[in-house]
């Protein structure tokens, strides 16, 4: 930061010195507020300019206008054109950058001065950022502006969207209408729906929900994120009348999705699915209707469709769609399921409703939602079991649900939880669940966190943002709540002023709250929420006393007491909850401390909760002119019959006497009812009624920490005032930013890296507190969560540095390794292959250790016989990942684990015509491995008594043992790679039934005996050394006095020798 900081200064300080070869000097001062306005269409000097940055990119090349202004005055056209020559003439000019998850660019502008210019320019071509003109999903750029590349100043954000390529953009999705319909039925709307392009979130859709009196579906489409006021809409009714044999009476919106390649839409009538809209004819967007019997129109006004959003613009060829429909309704005789769902094309339909469970009781079972995680490949359903919520995540084969569940399934524990809905943030894989509550899952549905507790009211809308990684959270009650993804903590931004709105996350993360108004152009206001502003002005304390309790000189104990007066006297529930951990506690004038924890408990008795705090800023105490009883020393005296205390104040000692205060002036008075009596050390008292002007009825925060009959002398306590009778003095608010993180290797944008076999990618990231409340001792600031670990190998360094600041390093390797031409090691070795089976061959490159004459005379090419390049080879993809041996030639990966590789567990199952069943009993197997490696073992299996009887009828036919494939586990005591082959024994199955599989172990141990041999020599050479020192200090033995004896000697004899010649010489 001090670096940074530094350069800043330093290139400042240059741009305010007079360009002394114009002959010209402007006084322009040019604050940090200053920013840059970018555009892409061609517009007059004189017109306004867009503050915000929407960028367009068609057929032809990007054109981009910049300039310079600052948000405190007005950009006028002189302004601009002081603020070019100012730049310019001192050798800088804007550079922009481009990026998105796998891309980034940087470009610089024009650096040149012309006669009324007022502008930096810019033309790049169209296939300097990209070739393709393909329609398609397409990521929308990100783009940064900074007045030259690496200065970082002045930077400004904003998108760039691929108009000629996105889908949606190319279609007209029904009969236009003009903003003066769409206000004629404001009146009538309940509700609006919002969807976002996966890939390029500035592309939306806008659909009305109407009531009862208005029929027919009406839809807006914008490409700036609503920004613009270009909303065009659409009346879409006839397009799906035509589905429906015109029969439409009760056609209406119940909700909206758009997914990469179609628009969904959920009716009263049924469910649509838009044709794939890659592939634009030049007319109106046509539908199809799936059909799911047994359903009528009411049962459609409680359903609801759910997407887990991807962006499937760089997709693989596994990668597709889901999308579910749920009907939140019991199943009945004539209905299939209550719950289905479908991939891309979404022709055929599974049913997403769980198996019965609880010993195949009848129980009332209701899929409230249901999603596909893409990363674990798994189906994801909540569900409620006899008013009861819970989630069940399910693995998914071939697109169709398992009978098993991947995870035990979660019981949600408050049965008061009334789940609503369920939702993936993109790009994090952090599973939420909301409604009356809210809960979080970082693995996929195996264990939840819960965030949120609602009194009340109940959450029914979500948004969310993949560049900021925020979320909202909308109630019915319109209460707007924030968090980001995987934090633990959230905070209420405001209350929505309208009835019918939407939340709205563009691309650039800005949070928009969306609603009607028939008096702008297209019918839409759009009301842009500070976040950072409403966090801050966010007060989210209560009218209650707090009684505060010193742990050390940083740490605190706040006690909420029990109301005394006021609206809040009724109180009897704690209004300390999950919300106010991680605030902060602010005391007016000064003082303030961050909540670390809120705890909930019936004692002491009178205290309904308590908050322990990291003290920031001391809280002041001693304001002897509010609280004058301070003077006095205090008495603490039991009361009977009650939990209370009394607090009796006595003069000073005079004359080791104690007497009753005289003055009127160092009383108690009835202000003082709600403060508190701090005594370092022991219980804190807070005040609860004033008896007479000595005496005054208290509340211990410890009881056991009363010390009852003794005097405390002025100088030993003090008076905090957290109560309200006084006005409340207290607040609570979200704390500002402690720490700095900061990206060590000034990676590109690009958020997706892509590793080749055995490559390794390394990056590194620094926090460092700032005004922190105290220091930790090396406390971890950061953890790393792997999605798959057996992807890839990841390596973590950290440390702690004098400044406290507290350093992680990541190293990630491909997990998928094979070597060209390799051949596993045999029982001779690792260096003598033995086998006739080549991976990942190449006929043009040398066998790999073929140095011995069995390994020469052993191997032979499959698919690369007689080939003289791997490309003659024809290895396709399935070849390319097949575990069989025969297509050995062409296996490129393998899955790598390190040594030791213990009780790997195996699980088969059989795939039949119509379903997955896993193999089990009496299907039984064997073993084997392909390449005749022995340093392996089976280490477990279900022995059951007639798997024992199999094993001995055909030991003799066999010849090799068999196992039970429930439960099959194994041990590899080896190196490199195992290739394992799995088969049933003859006799279960018409079929054969086989299945191979292989592992890579790394980093084993040398093979025996080396690692004995080594161990052994190094302890009796360590042995040695000891015992011959051992034995010179029994001896006194001086080995050191010797050796320097002979040296002297011999030197002394050189000397001589030397001497002499020279005598001789001279003679």
């Amino acid at each position: 930061m001090m670096d940074s900081l530094v350069l800043y200064i330093a290139v400042g300080a240059i741009l305010k010195m007079p360009n002394l070869s114009s002959g010209i000097t402007y006084n322009v001062e040019v604050k940090e507020n200053s920013s840059f306005s970018c555009y892409t269409e061609p517009l007059d000097d004189a017109s306004p300019k867009p503050k915000v940055i929407k960028l367009y990119l068609g057929l032809q090349n990007l054109k981009i206008s910049c300039h310079l202004y600052n948000v405190n005055e007005e950009d006028t056209l002189e302004n601009r054109k002081k603020l070019l020559l100012l730049y310019t003439s001192s050798g800088l000019a804007p550079t922009i950058q481009i990026f998105n998850s796998t891309y980034s660019g940087i470009f610089y502008f024009r650096m040149k001065l012309e006669e009324s210019q007022s502008t930096w320019t810019i033309d790049i071509p169209r296939r300097n950022i990209t070739y393709n003109t393909d329609i398609a999903p397409i990521e929308e750029w990100f783009v940064r502006f900074t007045m030259h590349h690496r200065l970082n100043m002045f930077a400004t954000e904003g998108t760039l969207l691929d108009v000629f390529r996105e889908p949606l953009l190319q279609w007209h999705l029904g009969k236009p209408i003009n903003s003066t319909e769409i206000a004629a039925l404001i009146p009538d709307v309940i509700n609006i729906t919002v969807s976002k392009c996966p890939c390029a979130n500035d592309v939306a859709v806008i659909a009305l929900i109407c009531n009862d009196t208005v029929h027919g579906i009406y839809l807006g489409v914008t490409h700036s994120g609503f920004i613009s006021r270009e909303t065009q809409w659409f009346n879409m009714t006839n397009s799906l009348c035509s589905l429906l044999d015109d029969d439409c009476a009760g056609l209406s919106l119940v909700n909206i999705i758009l997914t990469n390649n179609h628009l969904i839409i959920l009716t009263t009538l049924g469910l649509f699915i838009s044709q794939d809209l890659r592939y634009p004819t030049g007319r109106i967007l046509n539908f199809t209707k799936p059909s799911f019997c047994g359903f009528e129109r009411d049962d459609y006004f409680s359903a609801n469709v759910w997407y887990n959003v991807q962006c499937l613009a760089n997709a693989e060829s596994y990668e597709v769609d889901y999308i579910s429909l749920s009907f939140n309704k019991d199943k009945t005789l004539s209905q299939v399921s209550t719950c289905f769902y479908s991939n891309d094309p979404y022709i055929e339909w599974y049913s997403c409703l769980p198996h019965r469970i609880h010993g195949g009781k009848t129980l009332s079972r209701r899929v409230v939602a249901f999603l596909i995680d893409y990363q674990q490949n798994t189906g994801i359903g909540l569900i409620t079991v006899q008013n009861k919520a819970m989630v069940s995540v399910y693995k998914i084969t071939d697109h169709k649900l398992n009978r098993q569940t991947k995870f035990p399934v979660f019981w949600f524990p408050d049965p008061k939880f009334l789940p609503f809905g369920m939702f993936f943030h993109p790009g994090s894989h952090f599973l939420y669940v909301y409604g009356s509550q809210v809960w979080f899952s970082d693995d996929g549905g195996n264990t939840f966190m819960l965030l949120i507790t609602l009194e009340n009211e109940i959450i029914i809308k979500t948004n969310m943002c993949v560049y900021s990684h925020s979320v909202a959270f909308v109630t019915d009650k319109g209460n707007i709540f924030f968090t980001k993804a995987g934090l633990e903590r959230y905070a209420k931004l405001t209350t929505s002023a309208h009835d019918v709105f939407n939340l709205y996350y563009d691309h650039l993360g800005s949070l928009n709250i969306i609603s009607l108004n028939e008096s702008v152009s297209d019918s839409l206001e759009v009301h842009l929420l500070d976040v950072i502003t409403l966090i801050q002005e966010d007060d989210i304390g209560f009218d209650g006393p707090l009684s505060p309790q010193y742990i050390t000189e940083q740490q605190m104990v706040f006690f909420e007491h029990i109301p005394l007066n006021g609206k809040s006297r009724s109180v009897q529930k704690s209004r300390f909850y999950g919300l106010h951990k991680g605030k902060v506690l602010q005391y007016r004038p000064r003082g303030s401390a961050t909540i670390v924890n809120v705890f909930h408990h019936e004692y002491p008795p009178q205290y309904l909760s308590s908050i322990t705090v990291d003290v920031l800023e001391k809280f002041p105490f001693r304001d002897e002119e509010r609280n004058s009883f301070i003077r006095n020393s205090l008495r603490i005296l039991k009361v009977s019959d009650t939990t209370r205390v009394k607090l009796q104040l006595v003069s000073e000692y005079y004359n080791s006497s104690e007497q009753v205060v005289s003055s009127s002036l160092n009383e108690f008075k009835s202000s003082d009812i709600e403060k508190t009596v701090v005594i370092p050390g022991f219980s804190s008292f807070l005040i609860v009624e004033v008896l007479d002007s000595l005496n005054a009825l208290a509340d211990a925060t410890m009881p056991e920490r009363v010390q009852f009959n003794k005097s405390f002398a002025s100088d030993m306590w003090f008076v905090y005032d957290f109560g309200t009778k006084n006005g409340r003095r207290w607040k609570i608010i979200v704390d500002t930013c402690r720490y700095w993180v900061r990206e060590l290797d000034n990676l590109p944008l690009n958020a997706i890296k892509y590793l080749d076999l055995t490559q390794t990618f390394n990056f590194g990231f620094r926090v460092t507190p700032v005004n922190t409340a105290y220091p930790i001792f090396h406390m971890p600031l950061m953890k790393l969560v792997v999605g798959n670990p057996s992807i890839f190998k990841v390596k973590t360094n950290d440390y702690w540095d004098d400044t406290d600041s507290y350093t992680m390093e990541f190293s990630v390797t491909n997990n998928f390794y094979k070597q060209v031409n390799y051949r596993p090691p045999s029982k001779l070795g690792i260096a003598v292959p033995l086998t006739d089976n080549f991976y990942n061959a190449d006929p043009s490159k040398p066998r790999m250790r073929d140095y011995f004459a069995g390994s020469k005379n052993s191997g032979a090419y499959k698919q690369c016989a007689n080939k003289s390049t791997r490309a003659e080879c024809n290895c396709n993809d399935n070849e390319k990942l097949s575990f069989f041996v025969a297509f050995s030639d062409c296996k490129e990966k393998a899955l790598r684990m390190k040594y030791p590789v213990t009780r790997l567990p195996v699980n088969f199952r059989v795939d039949s015509e119509n379903e997955y069943t896993p193999l089990v009993s009496p299907f039984f197997v064997t073993v084997t491995e392909v390449n005749h490696r022995t340093n392996w073992e089976v280490a477990g299996t279900n022995e059951t008594p007639s798997m024992l009887k199999m094993r001995a009828y055909l030991a003799d036919k066999l010849n090799i043992t068999l196992y039970n494939p429930e439960a099959l586990a194994l041990n590899i005591y080896g190196s490199e790679l195992f290739h394992f082959r799995v088969a049933t024994i003859p006799g279960v199955s018409f079929c054969n039934l086989l299945d191979e599989f292989q592992i890579y172990v790394d980093d084993a141990p040398l093979a025996f005996p080396g690692q004995y041999l080594v161990s052994t020599v190094t302890a009796v050479l360590v042995g040695g050394i000891i015992f011959v020192i051992f034995m010179m200090q029994i001896y006194e033995i001086n080995i050191w006095n010797k050796v320097k004896s002979k040296v002297r000697k011999k030197n002394k004899v050189s000397v001589s020798e030397t001497s002499a010649t020279v005598t001789s010489t001279s003679s």
